[in-house]
């Protein structure tokens, strides 16, 4: 007799209330916006960390994903408009000023050039994320990475690299949907929580929402007031769908 699960798997309900109290007793605010942001992520690091141990003795899935391997980092990267301020924070406060200035150009001409490409002809044309390291394959922003970054487990390295090789991103590589279940929940809670709030919100692409940051002054500020800030890095909702 197979063992009970004990994982616990947010789901939109759950992580709506869980933000929508947040903020009714925090207030909102971009301190209070970026501290529930680095709250989530580090859910997310024990949810996650809790469905590979399940999986492992249930399913006999084993996490290939390791340091330096990026196949999958080459493809749109979907957030919510919190996280890219999260990344914007980030960049401010872990970064030499040169190394800084030199990922933001980075992130700029990546904008640029991939802009009205969806997921699919990222990977065909092998658009690396800004954010990869060149020489080594290391994500430079991994402890702020992205719910959907962190969602990302394979259980095959051979068919990553096959399709990466073949430039094919529909050759089939296992994972597991609960791994993702965590992202969908707060993606949506997001949205949930912030819209009531007069917060114009949807699922926005990273470096064209980073490149709205940092050329509206106060753009926090003004995205918290109501104003519609990310119209240019809004994501389609099919491209969206397809992702999860």
């Amino acid at each position: 007799m197979a063992a009970m699960s004990t994982l616990h798997i947010p789901t939109p309900e759950s992580a709506t209330a869980l933000l929508s109290r947040y903020f009714a007793e925090e207030g909102l605010s971009g301190e209070s916006l970026l501290r529930a942001v680095d709250l989530i992520q580090q859910r997310t690091e024990v949810f996650l960390d809790d469905a590979l141990a399940e999986v492992r003795e249930t399913a006999d899935f084993e996490s290939a994903c390791t340091a330096g391997c990026g196949y999958c980092c080459h493809t749109l990267v979907s957030v919510s408009p919190p996280e890219a301020f999260y990344v914007a924070q980030h960049l401010e406060t872990a970064f030499e000023p040169e190394a800084r200035e030199t990922l933001k150009a980075r992130v700029l001409a990546y904008a640029k050039r991939t802009k009205g490409m969806d997921g699919g002809q990222r990977y065909v044309l092998r658009e690396a994320c800004p954010f990869l390291r060149d020489e080594d394959w290391y994500c430079g922003l991994h402890t702020a990475r992205p719910l959907v970054c962190r969602a990302m487990h394979s259980g095959s390295l051979p068919s990553c690299k096959k399709a990466f090789e073949t430039r094919d991103a529909t050759v089939p590589t296992n994972t597991m949907a609960v791994f993702f279940e965590n992202t969908k929940a707060y993606m949506s809670a997001y949205v949930s929580a912030l819209r009531p709030r007069g917060v114009a919100i949807y699922p926005v692409e990273l470096s064209t929402a980073l490149a709205v940051i940092w050329s509206e002054p106060d753009a926090m500020e003004r995205w918290l007031g109501g104003e519609d800030l990310f119209d240019s890095a809004r994501i389609p909702v099919k491209e969206v769908i397809k992702r999860v």
